[in-house]
């Protein structure tokens, strides 16, 4: 297998990325593109030939295509195929290399000083399978809900990929970590219970750890709390409602598991810049101009 290997700062740059879907017997066209182009598959089976290399690309796994060879589908979805897709620049140099990284502690190549940042190196693999899949899927409907929005919304969306990025080491190390493991039952929680009332004291009691212990852990790996978790994929969920439905804002506000509404309006309005109906009217003048 190959491995992308770079220098990070600085970290890659997203460009743009998107949601698609292929219907059965649709493959990718043929090309030579001049950045990355990462496909992650949510759902079938993507059939994609690099460099006369077939892969098979199924669900939960994703490949990264380099730039300068060439790229197609050597064979038709068979089932309905979804992913997600994003291309990148790399500010620095790369190099292909035929073995990644084994020792999380091997990623630091220079420590820094009061003028020189800390110099890390990432091991990236071309192919490979997600294991925390609902936290990646995650940060994939963060990073598509920001598109063609304020620029306040595109640079959180290099912060979201870096997220990405350095997830995709850590989990080619090989090291889950016991704080990993507390935050991948926790976002699995609160991605089932959303709907529900979800208190500090369930989660707990679901994991077998103090809530300090969760709310240490969740601070320390993704950089927030269990509620301002939950509050992002509550508002991550009603801004696919407001864009897909005609549901009245109280009845959206219902659906996430908020039971006043005027909170919920309020909430949305500090998370995401607009009011829900703001937000929606943007998302149909969008759609509109096609």
């Amino acid at each position: 297998m190959s491995y992308i290997e770079f220098k990070v700062p600085p970290f890659p740059t997203l460009i743009t990325g998107g949601y698609a879907v292929f219907e059965k017997g649709t493959k990718h066209f043929r090309r030579v593109f001049t950045v990355f182009d990462l496909i992650y598959v949510k759902s079938g089976e993507l059939y994609m030939t690099e460099d006369d290399i077939p892969y098979t690309v199924g669900a939960g796994q994703y490949i990264i295509l380099v730039p300068g060879f060439e790229h197609f589908g050597h064979k038709g979805s068979q089932t309905k195929t979804e992913y997600y897709w994003l291309h990148f620049l790399l500010p620095s140099n790369y190099d292909l290399v035929e073995k990644g990284i084994e020792n999380w502690a091997d990623i630091q190549e220079s420590e820094g000083d009061l003028v020189t940042p800390s110099s890390y190196r990432f091991c990236l693999p071309c192919f490979g399978e997600i294991e925390n899949v609902k936290f990646v899927e995650n940060i994939f409907e963060n990073l598509m809900s920001m598109n063609h929005q304020t620029p306040d919304y595109q640079l959180r969306q290099q912060l979201y990929f870096q997220e990405f990025l350095l997830h995709l080491q850590k989990e080619a190390c090989k090291i889950p970590t016991a704080a990993e493991r507390v935050v991948e039952e926790t976002v699995k929680y609160i991605q089932e219970h959303f709907k529900e009332e979800v208190k500090m004291e369930d989660i707990a009691k679901y994991l077998h750890f103090h809530p300090d212990y969760i709310t240490r852990c969740m601070q320390k790996v993704i950089g927030v709390t269990p509620n301002m978790y939950l509050n992002q994929y509550r508002m991550n969920e009603a801004k696919k409602m407001l864009a897909t439905t005609d549901d009245k804002v109280a009845s959206i506000s219902q659906e996430i598991g908020i039971i006043d509404s005027t909170y919920f309006s309020k909430l949305f309005k500090r998370i995401e810049g607009l009011s829900p109906l703001e937000y929606r009217k943007v998302i149909h003048r969008r759609e509109r101009r096609g």
